[in-house]
């Protein structure tokens, strides 16, 4: 089939060949809008972000997963709304329009990534502009899921926190008008550099409208704010709704403001005085998880196993990584490559020491727990079940919400641990 279309993003190398996600103006002659996954082999000049083209080639469908435990193409794809690949045998390339932000981030990555390696400088250019626009090797973006720290590589409210974080001290001297302007443009530059994703945009609104209700001198619920923008969020685009990085976004939000206040109260008064700088630490990740579970299992069908010990081990180096990443990414715009190369070599060291952490949790004794996809419903009832948990309700609700947990994980069981045939195919075998 022929396909004309404007590629997402740039094509992503997997050694001699690339792949990249096109969305679709014309199928055959006939005007089809929709996504698909463009194959290259080989791929001798990766196309990149913008450009409009013309393929030729063999449309198919992705392949599922090999077994219901382990997801395949398809279910990747799925994610991203599109359901086909085309296999390309002859490309053209009808335009090259100018991309000033896609350039950009091509640069600071590139620059960070010659500066300090492939792996440690990606590392520092996920944390500025987010693992969506980096290309990461696969084993490492494989290790940070598995150890639960798929967060930290995705440019989100953390991210901004501690560039909000630096704005504001840095700017604590000026007048109102003069902090409000520089945080807005702190805001501004993390918006361009990360991108229009869901969970970037929800940051952003999020931290404007915090940031303003605090400058006028008033309080602001965070569940309120957090509902306004989630509201005008689906107003103006409601296709997010299906995002999976939309609805992790918003539950772990949720979860740092409805259970994360009660969840540090709850372990101030538990652990000895000396250790009390553990409360926030163990409370932000657990209310976090908590709130998240239920979208893992249904989405992903797994669950990190060390995830709460993975963020309290990285926690402490997550916010000073994230913020030299960030200033070396500004030194990558006008740094000669032997004073930024000099320059990163601190960062890069802590970068490798949370990269070597990361790999060595990843391959403890099953840190991926591999659950399967459950039923929606029971996902919903293992929802029910957990809300009295999460909300800190009182003692009756608790019990009712304990059996409907346990109620799920029966169900869910019975039907994994249950003789069967599983129909595998690869290829032209069954």
């Amino acid at each position: 089939m022929q396909l004309t279309g404007r590629l997402l993003a740039d094509a992503r190398r997997f050694d001699h060949a690339c792949s990249a996600l096109v969305a679709v103006e014309w199928l055959d002659g006939i005007r089809r809008p929709g996504r698909t996954e463009l194959q290259l082999r080989p791929c001798p000049d990766p196309p990149r972000q913008g450009w409009r083209i013309r393929v030729r080639g063999q449309l198919k469908r992705p392949a599922a997963g090999v077994h219901p435990l382990l997801p395949g193409p398809a279910e990747r794809l799925a994610a991203r709304g599109s359901w086909s690949q085309l296999r390309a045998s002859r490309i053209e390339v009808l335009d090259r329009p100018w991309t000033p932000i896609a350039d950009l981030r091509r640069r600071i990555a590139d620059r960070l990534q010659a500066a300090a390696g492939a792996q440690r400088g990606g590392l520092l250019a996920a944390l500025v502009l987010g693992s969506a626009q980096v290309q990461l090797p696969d084993d490492l973006r494989k290790a940070f899921r598995v150890a639960g720290l798929s967060h930290a590589l995705a440019a989100s409210g953390f991210h901004l926190s501690v560039l909000m974080g630096a704005s504001l001290a840095l700017g604590r001297c000026l007048g109102r008008s003069l902090r409000l302007a520089f945080a807005a443009l702190a805001m501004l530059i993390f918006l361009i550099c990360a991108g229009a994703q869901p969970s970037v945009v929800r940051a952003v609104l999020m931290g404007a409208t915090a940031l303003l209700i605090r400058e006028s001198g008033e309080r602001s619920r965070g569940f309120g704010v957090l509902l306004l923008t989630l509201s005008l969020m689906l107003l103006l685009h409601p296709a997010w709704a299906r995002s999976i990085g939309f609805q992790l976004s918003a539950a772990a939000t949720a979860g740092l403001i409805l259970t994360a206040p009660g969840l540090e109260r709850w372990w101030a008064e538990r652990l000895p005085r000396r250790l009390g700088w553990l409360a926030p630490a163990l409370a932000v990740p657990l209310a976090a998880m908590a709130w998240t579970l239920p979208l893992q299992l249904l989405h992903f069908g797994s669950a990190p196993l060390y995830a709460l010990l993975a963020n309290l081990l990285a926690a402490p180096l997550l916010a000073p990584l994230t913020l030299s990443a960030m200033g070396l990414a500004l030194a990558s715009l006008v740094l000669p490559a032997a004073a930024l190369q000099l320059l990163a070599w601190p960062v890069a060291q802590l970068a490798a020491l949370l990269i070597a952490m990361v790999r060595w949790i990843s391959h403890w004794p099953a840190a991926r727990l591999l659950t399967g996809h459950p039923q929606p419903w029971v996902v919903a009832l293992l929802v029910i079940g957990l809300l009295p948990w999460l909300l800190l309700e009182g003692g009756r609700w608790r019990r009712m919400g304990l059996i409907s947990v346990l109620m799920a994980v029966l169900v869910h069981g019975r039907v994994q641990l249950a003789d069967g045939v599983v129909a595998v195919q690869r290829g032209r075998q069954h």
